[in-house]
Formats: structure tokens, C-alpha cells, sequence
């Protein structure tokens, strides 16, 4: 090659574009090392800086420069630059999310990468995906995806049952339930209320006999767990299909995929154990998905199972059967469910107030004034003054958890690019109602948190219309929001869900774990227990068990079981009491004692 052709060459190999693309990805790539390096010291601490010579730093950056300018001189690609410098820049930002728990950190990081994502994406010539996804990978991809999520779920919520993380509401409760299905078919519980009742007079979920069949062939909170895993997991399935019915393409399929199994609030709810509301997720995406192919026996069949999930879940029916009237896609199967779902919302409602504990109106209390109570008063509120009703979503306040109203939306809008609201169809607002209704009115702080349960329906409501508002864009935003959510739903999942380490902490316990939760086997099955909360789940074999801190004080039992890392205090109470002997006993673990009186 003669030196003109090598200049010419050059000048079109290092552009002023080039270099700032491989200046930019190599300081990111320096960051990722300076981070790992420095893995003890958070990124925002004195020791950070300190430990971080500047000197080493841009000898690092200046070899890295280097290395990325000869690679990409012999490859001569643009797209690949771009591609190294979304990633390496996202891995960076993951790194720095995971070591802070301001959301507003997170919010910044993800405008970033949005604007990142805009440059990579936004050059039709130079796209990095600007190529087919072979059909044999789309399907491993998504199984990769499911399988995925059924293991961290499943993981990380069963060692928290074995590390006794699991309170007695809710998963004792419902590990009690279970073995009194076993045994008798009724879903019994002693634990919940203190004394023997139907769980069904709290919560109408007969939709947990799904789980039975599971449980009866191994009898274990663990099961319990698994199968949790195995459901949530469960709704890629029906995403996918949407997807595919919608024309979504396999690159597009498979980023929806992994959209649903990053979601933070998907993995995030379990931190608080087992609930009902965990089915509303996959069977509301299966309801959509029959709705779509127009199939009167599927969408007759789902509506009726999202029904039995719990006593408020035909809500959910309500606001698909207006989405179907409004949007004209199916008038007549919107008035056949918006009808039989208020029938059957109302006949559960009495039954629980006739022949139950009543219904949970206390969450909507912010809506209730004077002697005016019931949900007919929030309705009523709320035609009065709708500027209220503003003012109670925006709530900007932070509880005693750290969690408010608006760092909520962000968590369950940022994974998800905002594509729910990115659309002129005005009957498509309607599926962003029920986030409206159940988290953001309510003042029940419970509601409003990527760690409870009540994110499971609106989670499939979410991602429903992201995929009907994708399907509606230009390619070029289409790439720009597919990558924009994959990371975002990183960052955001890094800094809630992945903060919580219980595998972690069941090795490094595990010696005390598994001898406290032995100790607990071999108390029979036929006496009577009182135990602290994060036993009684360990208990659940016993047809008589009462959380020890909600019994009645002189409720008298064969046991009582007294968990030391929490309820010091109450040990002392039973040390001196003439009644009872200590049969076990695990320094600052655990202690059993038994009744010796008659």
C-alpha cells in the first residue's frame, strides 16, 4: 500500500466521531477496573478516591485507548465502537447502582444511557442490531430468560425461609393453610387470627389449590416456594405470544422477554413470601392474550380464574372489560365481563362481610371521611373532588421505609422505557388505570412498594400495553426503548432486588439454621405451639399454632418456641416460669421450651 492510500485509509478509520466513541468507552472500561479493584469501598466514599491513584488510573485509560483504537482500526466497523461504548457504559452504571439506594442516582444513570442509546440507535446505517436473530436462538433465549427467573426467585426466597427470614404474616399463615389442605382439603389456619378459621374468611383465594397437587407430594414450605418461582416465571409465555401475535419481530420478542424477567417489582414482590396475588401476573397476561385472538372460551376461562385469585381481583376484569368497550376491539365480550365480574365482586364482598373477617377497607381510609366508611365513600370522594385524587398519587413524602409514591412510578416506569404512556390511543390509558387504583391512592404504604404483592396485576396490565404501543413505532424508537429498558431494568434491579443476599447469608449460617430448624422437626405433630414470628413457618405441621407476639396472654400450649435473635425480653419471661422447661436451647439462635405442668 503506498503512504498516500495508508493516509487515506486513516483518515477514514480515525474520525473526530471515532475518537471521542473510543475516548468515552475507554474511561468507562477504566471505571469498571478502578471499581473492581477497588470492590470494598463504595464508589461515593473518601476511601474510594483515596485508594484510586491518578496517576495509575490514566495509564490504565491511555493502554485501553490504545488497545480499542488498534482493534478497531483492523475492524474498521462503527457499529462495533458503538456497541462497546452502550456496554461498557452500562456495565459501569449497573456497577454504580448497585452501591446506592438513591433512586434519583439510578434516574440520572438511565438518562445517560438514554441519550447513549439515541446515538448507537439513532443511525440507520450504522445500527449494531441491524440483523437477523436466527430462528433456532429466539426460543433458548427466552427458556434462558424463564429459567432464569424461576431460579433467582426460587433461590433467593427458599434460603430465606431456611436463614427463619420469613415472618408469620404472611408466609406462616399460609404454610399452616397448606398443611391443613394436605390433610384435610380445607384451607384451615390457626396462626392468622388466633384461633382455628378458614383463611377464606380473610381472603377469598381459592385459586391456592392450584399449589396443592405440588405440595402434596412433598409437604414443605419449600415447595411452597418453587412453585412460586415456576409461576411467575411462567409469564413469558403469554408475553411472548402477544408479542408475536402483534408482529413484534425475534429481536423485539426475545428484549420483551428479558424486560419482563428483569422487572424489579417480578422478584421484588417475594421478598415478602408467598401471596395470592403472585398468580395475577401470568394469568392476566393469558386473559390479554386470548383477548387478542379473539378466543370467547379463553377469555371466558381466565376472567373467571383471575376472579378466584382474590376478592378484589375481578377490579382487574372491570378495567379490560372498559379497554374493551372503549377501544370498540370488543364491545360485546367487554360487557359480558365487565358484567359478571361486578356480579361476582359484589357476592364475594357480602359473603366476607356476612360470613368473614369483613373487607380491608382501611387501605383507602385517605378517601374516607367522618362517619361516611366503605368503599362506596371512596367512590363517592372521588367524584366530589378529583383534584384530591391528584394530589394522593403525586404524594411526594417518604415513609419510614424509604419509599414514596414517585420513586415508586420510577421504579415500575423506568424498566419499562415509559412506553405505557407513549401512545394517541386514548382507550389504551385505561390499563394504567389500575396502578392508579391500587398503588398510587391508597395511603397503605404497602401498596406503593416493588417489595410487596400488589404490583402483580399491574405488572401485566404494564406490560400488555408496552408491547401494543411498541408495536405501534418507528423502527428507530423501537431500538432506542428495546435497549433503553434491558438496561434500565438492570440499574433498577440492581439497586433493589439484587441488595438482597439470602443465599449469602443462609452459608454463611447455615450450621445454625439447619440445627434450629431440626430442633423445630422434632417437636410432635400433634402438640400445640406458641412461637415467634420467624418460626412459625418452620412450625406449619402443627394443626395448633399461634404467632407468640398476637396470642392471648394466657393461652396456655405444649410448647413454646422463643427466637433469640429478636425476643431476648420474652425469654425472660418463661426462664422464670415454674410451668416450663427448656428442652433445646442454640445461643442466640433459638431456645424450646415444654410444658411441664399438667
Amino acid at each position: 500500500m503506498k503512504f498516500k492510500e495508508f493516509i487515506d485509509v486513516c483518515k477514514e478509520k480515525i474520525t473526530g466521531e471515532k475518537i471521542a466513541v473510543r475516548i468515552f468507552s475507554a474511561l468507562f472500561i477504566t471505571c469498571v477496573i478502578s471499581m473492581a479493584v477497588n470492590s470494598e469501598y463504595d464508589f461515593t466514599s473518601a476511601e474510594y478516591f483515596i485508594n484510586t491513584g491518578l496517576g495509575r488510573f490514566i495509564l490504565i485509560f491511555a493502554a485501553i485507548f490504545c488497545l480499542l483504537c488498534l482493534i478497531f482500526f483492523l475492524v474498521g466497523s462503527l457499529k462495533i465502537e458503538k456497541l462497546v461504548l452502550l456496554l461498557s457504559y452500562t456495565v459501569y452504571a449497573v456497577m454504580c447502582t448497585g452501591q446506592t439506594k438513591e433512586i434519583w442516582f439510578c434516574l440520572g444513570a438511565c438518562l445517560i444511557l438514554f441519550l447513549i442509546c439515541v446515538y448507537v440507535f439513532g443511525d440507520d446505517k450504522n445500527d449494531p442490531l441491524s440483523f437477523n436473530m436466527p430462528k433456532p436462538v429466539t426460543v433458548p433465549l427466552i427458556v434462558a430468560a424463564g429459567i432464569y427467573t424461576t431460579a433467582f426467585i426460587s433461590v433467593q426466597t427458599v434460603c430465606r425461609y431456611l436463614t427463619q427470614s420469613t415472618p408469620n404474616y404472611d408466609f406462616g399463615i399460609f404454610s399452616q393453610m397448606f398443611y391443613y389442605m394436605k390433610t384435610t382439603l380445607q384451607p384451615l389456619v390457626t396462626c392468622e387470627r388466633d384461633m382455628l378459621l378458614s383463611h377464606f374468611a380473610v381472603h377469598a383465594s381459592p385459586i391456592y389449590y392450584l399449589f396443592l397437587p405440588f405440595y402434596a407430594l412433598f409437604p414443605s414450605p419449600v415447595t411452597l416456594m418453587i412453585c412460586q418461582g415456576v409461576l411467575l416465571a411462567s409469564g413469558v409465555i403469554p408475553l411472548v405470544l402477544i408479542a408475536k401475535h402483534k408482529g413484534l419481530s425475534d429481536k423485539a420478542t426475545v428484549a420483551f422477554a428479558a424486560i419482563y424477567c428483569l422487572f424489579p417489582a417480578l422478584s421484588g414482590g417475594c421478598y415478602y413470601d408467598l401471596h395470592e396475588n403472585k398468580f395475577l401476573a401470568p394469568l392476566i397476561l393469558w386473559l390479554f392474550y386470548f383477548i387478542e385472538k379473539n378466543n370467547w372460551f379463553g377469555v371466558i376461562g381466565f376472567s373467571l380464574l383471575v376472579c378466584l385469585v382474590k376478592e378484589d381481583a375481578p377490579i382487574y376484569i372491570v378495567f379490560i372489560a372498559l379497554y374493551l368497550i372503549i377501544s370498540k376491539k370488543s364491545p360485546l365480550k367487554g360487557v359480558v365481563s365487565l358484567c359478571v365480574s361486578m356480579a361476582y365482586f359484589v357476592t364475594v364482598l357480602w359473603l366476607l362481610e356476612k360470613y368473614g373477617q369483613g373487607v380491608m377497607t382501611y387501605r383507602y381510609d385517605n378517601f374516607m371521611f367522618g362517619d361516611d366508611k366503605g368503599l362506596l365513600s371512596v367512590v363517592k370522594n372521588v367524584i366530589k373532588n378529583p383534584a384530591y385524587v391528584i394530589k394522593q398519587v403525586f404524594e411526594a413524602d417518604i415513609d419510614s421505609n424509604g419509599s414514596s409514591k414517585m420513586i415508586f412510578m420510577l421504579q415500575m416506569l423506568l424498566p419499562l422505557g415509559f412506553m405505557p404512556f407513549i401512545t394517541k390511543k386514548f382507550s389504551r390509558y385505561i390499563l394504567i388505570c389500575p396502578m392508579i387504583l391500587v398503588n398510587l391512592m391508597t395511603d397503605y404504604v404497602y401498596q406503593y412498594s416493588v417489595f410487596f404483592q400488589y404490583t402483580y396485576g399491574v405488572i401485566a396490565f404494564l406490560m400488555y400495553v408496552s408491547v401494543l404501543n411498541y408495536a405501534d413505532m418507528s423502527a428507530k424508537t423501537k431500538r432506542i426503548l428495546a435497549v433503553f429498558a434491558i438496561g434500565a431494568s438492570l440499574m433498577v434491579n440492581t439497586q433493589t432486588t439484587y441488595t438482597r443476599n439470602y443465599l449469602k447469608n443462609y452459608i454463611a449460617n447455615k450450621e445454625n439454621h439447619d440445627a434450629v430448624r431440626i430442633a423445630l422437626s422434632e417437636i410432635p405433630e400433634e402438640a400445640s405451639v406458641k412461637a415467634s414470628t420467624f418460626l412459625v413457618a418452620s412450625l406449619s405441621h402443627h394443626k395448633e399454632l399461634y404467632d407468640l407476639k398476637y396470642t392471648k396472654k394466657d393461652r396456655v400450649t405444649d410448647y413454646v418456641v422463643i427466637d433469640l435473635r429478636y425476643d431476648k425480653d420474652t425469654d425472660k419471661q418463661y426462664k422464670n416460669n415454674d410451668d416450663y422447661e427448656v428442652v433445646y436451647k442454640l445461643d442466640k439462635w433459638c431456645v424450646v421450651y415444654k410444658r411441664t405442668a399438667e
